[in-house]
């Protein structure tokens, strides 16, 4: 793997109740300091490449039997959710509304409530810096935002 990447998906396949193949064969590279969205239609395997991402696939009885899922240079494949979440990988899946009596920045912190303890102002500030908007509007209350 290249220094520059960060996550690496390569060649997974995923099943439910080993019956129902919902992947096969999806490979993804995302590099350092780079966005990345995840568009396809209804059934494409979005959410499921996302759930296995996050290790969320047992809970619904899905499983990753090929390929592998490596972050920072390490197999995160078959590791618990709470494990990956601490190192980092957070979803934010389209659909979800923020707390509307929550100002902003409020809404920003609740994101950094799995950091353990670790300072979130840097946090927020490469939020603010990708997000100059959110910076200005960050003691608005979320409900009075749009967009």
């Amino acid at each position: 793997m290249e220094d520059n990447v960060l996550l690496q998906i390569n060649n997974i396949s995923v099943v439910y109740s080993d019956v129902i193949q919902v992947l096969k064969g999806v490979s993804l590279t995302v590099e350092n300091k780079h966005i990345v969205s995840l568009l396809g239609s209804n059934g494409a395997g979005k959410t499921t490449t996302l759930k296995a991402i996050s290790g969320l696939l047992k809970p619904e009885n899905g499983r990753v039997t090929d390929g592998d899922i490596v972050f920072n240079k390490k197999s995160i494949q078959n590791s618990a959710p709470e494990y990956i979440t601490r190192r980092g990988i957070i979803q934010v899946l389209e659909g979800r509304q923020p707390f509307k009596y929550l100002t902003v920045e409020e809404n920003l912190r609740v994101g950094t409530a799995t950091r353990w303890g670790k300072p979130y102002k840097k946090d927020l500030e490469l939020i603010y810096s990708y997000f100059p908007a959110l910076k200005e509007r960050r003691k608005v209350l979320a409900g009075y935002c749009s967009g």
